[in-house]
């Protein structure tokens, strides 16, 4: 990457910065160290001076800190989410797999059920035939039983 270059001031003071980051970002950590210097001078009722500036670079590098702390802070977090998303597909994914399988076991009962339904209605079917055939049983029976005793009473009448 090439280096930039950008003219800024800092605390009335030019200076010629240069770097890898573009010049409008040169400029701006320019105007940031600019402001904090100018914070900390105000705040020891002071010019800018040597001890101003180290003060601004200890807060500069607290401020640095922190915030390597809220990012180690947040790559945990960041960490720790995905591992909670990788847990969380694998539940999706197992619980697809399940109502897969139930749908099947599901589809399954219902081809037994509609085979019992059907199984159930031959048997009905073959229920009605028998009792058919048991109610002409009955009929043929009563006729068989008029007719002998029809016939004994003609036998009993012919030995008279």
């Amino acid at each position: 990457m090439e280096k930039c270059r950008a003219d800024v001031e800092i605390c009335g003071t030019s200076y010629v910065l240069s770097g890898e980051k573009s010049e409008e970002k040169i400029r701006e950590i320019a105007k940031f160290v600019d402001e904090e210097l100018r914070r900390t001078s105000r705040a020891l009722n002071s010019n800018p001076n040597f001890k101003s500036a180290v003060l601004t670079a200890i807060n500069i590098a607290e401020k640095l800190m922190d915030n390597n702390d809220m990012l180690l802070k947040l790559q945990t977090e960041n960490y720790q989410l995905d591992n909670d998303v990788k847990h969380y597909i694998s539940m999706w994914e197992n619980a697809k797999r399940q109502v897969t399988d139930l749908k099947e076991k599901m589809s399954t009962e219902y081809d037994k059920q509609s085979q019992s339904s059907e199984d159930f209605k031959k048997l009905q079917d073959k229920l009605a035939e028998m009792e058919n055939a048991y109610f002409e049983l009955q009929m043929e029976n009563v006729n068989l039983k008029n007719e002998i005793k029809t016939l004994r009473k003609i036998s009993q009448d012919d030995e008279y």
